[in-house]
């Protein structure tokens, strides 16, 4: 497996090429289908690809207050509030563009924080942005681009029974290993303790992670014993990981495969998985 700052390498190599295959898909549109409903409620798919492009201003403006130690709120907000109401603007100001003009957007403001993060250093990836829930490390941003790319594709598809798409999954699933640490630690169980295995037999990953006062930390063998594990399709866990399928009848239709502990068990699946 490649360590971290290569995997982090990948990532943004990756990134780069979603970038351009989901520009071409949104180029298929018809004016019709930038109106269609989308998995999230309330939203079309004009407003997906428009969050999708704020997104990638938030990012660029967060991580590059963060290069330099700050972490205050990024958009130039200054109260969370102020930042929550700015998303929303430029969001819905993108979202009502023309479809050409949307996806040209949407290339244009995605290019910009894939250059951001091109540009970083070994010594950038322990530095820290904000976040709204909390301020975490940069490669959080990195890695949590590609699943905003794969998952709000499904949301457009609207196809809730359809796995996510696979051109990055393969990559996605490696990157849980990463994941899962960083948002735990945003906001750990006060009473949970233990060694933690996780997998996705169809692309072959196996990790594990401990959590020993309130903080999780990935663990470089995941061998040994655990107090919980998790066996899921790569598709699957990214999507229970998400909240966007229900976790018991997956668990039920024994596709989510559990062992150890059912207290932790529980606890583990509560701490992260979730709704973003």
């Amino acid at each position: 497996m490649p360590g971290f700052g290569e995997q982090i390498r990948l990532t943004i190599d990756t990134i780069d090429s979603e970038r351009m295959r989901l520009a071409e898909f949104f180029k298929t549109f018809s004016e019709a289908d930038w109106q269609k409903p989308t998995f999230c409620p309330g939203w079309n798919t004009s407003q997906i690809v428009g969050h999708l492009t704020l997104g990638a201003q938030f990012y660029a403006s967060t991580v590059s207050n963060g290069l330099v130690g700050n972490h205050g709120f990024p958009l130039g907000a200054n109260t969370q509030e102020e930042f929550m109401a700015l998303r929303s603007s430029i969001m819905n100001e993108i979202a009502a563009l023309d479809g050409g003009a949307l996806v040209d957007k949407f290339d244009k403001k995605t290019q910009e924080v894939i250059s951001l993060f091109r540009s970083l250093g070994s010594e950038d990836l322990g530095k820290y942005g904000w976040h709204r829930r909390g301020v975490i490390p940069i490669p959080y941003f990195v890695i949590q681009r590609i699943y905003e790319f794969i998952l709000h594709e499904w949301d457009i598809r609207n196809v809730p029974d359809a796995p996510l798409h696979p051109s990055a999954l393969g990559l996605a699933a490696r990157n849980l290993r990463w994941r899962f640490p960083i948002l735990y630690n945003t906001q750990p169980d006060l009473k949970l303790e233990g060694r933690f295995h996780f997998e996705t037999p169809d692309t072959g990953d196996v990790w594990a992670m401990s959590i020993e006062k309130e903080t999780a930390s990935d663990l470089t063998d995941p061998e040994g014993k655990f107090d919980a594990s998790l066996s899921d399709p790569a598709s699957d866990m990214i999507l229970m990981a998400t909240g966007r399928v229900d976790i018991e009848a997956r668990e039920a239709a024994g596709v989510l495969r559990t062992e150890g502990e059912p207290a932790k068990v529980k606890a583990i699946i509560a701490s992260l998985f979730y709704p973003i």
